[in-house]
């Protein structure tokens, strides 16, 4: 049965060829094209360990906050639910994938498998946490003196759980209704012609709906704290760096929620529209190839650049060497809710 590739690994491969994969132009050449392939690839494998170091920082953070009770433990909770997704990604998924790619391992089928299940498990888990992040967000600024009582730890973390149980069990049941055929020992994923739709409705519910519906919920969000700043500092007294420390918070949920949407969604659109109108390699530009891996790439540059992020835009997670050096010895003890 023919069948239509389920990502760009397969470019790789035929870069190795005689035969021309692509149409070429005067700058855009396949040995150009194959040398800017290779380099962002052993970039992203570099970045993924520097990566990961930052996010298991993230996790630490997160737990003690969780512990201490501060009020806040909500923002706390999703940002851990969503750190532990781009950290299966980065220590597990990305570097088995570049490394297989780069042809320095050879992983048995089993590893494969996992890593192509955990690469969607963690993608959908980090993109629903982002959505929890900006509902908390929306709760506080909406209903400010019923927040304490409507959000609850024990509510978060269950939501948390949650969002986990339902990302195993949706992608489980996209392996059990075979939307995907395993070829080379599952070193790709190539999706049944007769399961694209399958494949669009996954796709859209795992990555696309996630993305767009934390960017309609940020930018609201943007919408109330500039048309209510007043309000809302009449409502927290005279403590304007409390205000100050929350809207700080706001920011960096409303930053990575652009940054999701950035590097995303390029590749979840570009891919459904090339399995809905799929064209023959002969056919295709050496531009357009570059154009297609990069917005691969940007799917990896999320997991990899949320931490840093967290560690230079959020008070509480920041280093404390960098807040001395940068922040004037500001405190960051303060409660953020």
């Amino acid at each position: 049965m023919e069948t239509q590739p389920f990502d760009n690994s397969t470019m790789m491969e035929l870069l190795e060829e005689e035969e021309p994969i692509c149409i070429e132009s005067t700058f855009l050449t396949m040995r150009v094209m194959e040398n800017y392939l290779k380099s962002f690839e052993y970039f992203l494998l570099v970045s993924c360990f520097f990566s990961t170091f930052l996010q298991i920082y993230v996790l630490l953070k997160a737990v003690k906050y969780i512990k201490r009770g501060t009020g806040d433990e909500c923002l706390h909770v999703f940002l851990l639910s969503m750190t532990l997704g781009d950290l299966l990604l980065t220590c597990f998924c990305y570097p088995i994938e570049q490394l297989r790619e780069q042809e320095i391992i050879k992983p048995p089928q089993w590893i494969n498998i996992a890593q192509h299940f955990l690469t969607w498990v963690g993608l959908s888990a980090s993109s629903l946490s982002l959505i929890c992040l900006n509902a908390d967000k929306l709760m506080y600024f909406k209903f400010p003196l019923r927040y304490a009582n409507m959000v609850t730890s024990f509510k978060g973390v269950s939501l948390a759980l949650f969002v986990w149980f339902g990302c195993i069990v949706f992608v489980t049941l996209c392996w059990w209704l075979e939307c995907f055929t395993c070829e080379e020992d599952c070193r790709q994923l190539m999706i049944l012609p007769n399961k694209v739709v399958m494949y669009i409705a996954f796709t859209v519910s795992a990555c696309i709906a996630p993305s767009l519906t934390s960017l309609g919920v940020a930018i609201y969000i943007l919408n109330v704290v500039t048309t209510h700043r007043s309000k809302l500092s009449d409502e927290n007294g005279n403590s304007s760096h409390a205000l100050a420390t929350r809207l700080r918070t706001f920011y960096f949920i409303f930053m990575t929620t652009i940054f999701t949407v950035g590097t995303l969604l390029p590749y979840r659109i570009y891919n459904i529209q090339r399995q809905l109108t799929p064209r023959e390699t002969g056919d295709i530009s050496c531009g357009s190839i570059i154009f297609s891996w990069t917005c691969l790439y940007l799917v990896s540059l999320n997991a990899i650049l949320n931490p840093i992020i967290t560690v230079t835009v959020l008070p509480q997670y920041r280093f404390r060497w960098l807040c001395e050096k940068f922040g004037g010895g500001s405190s960051t003890t303060a409660v953020y809710v």
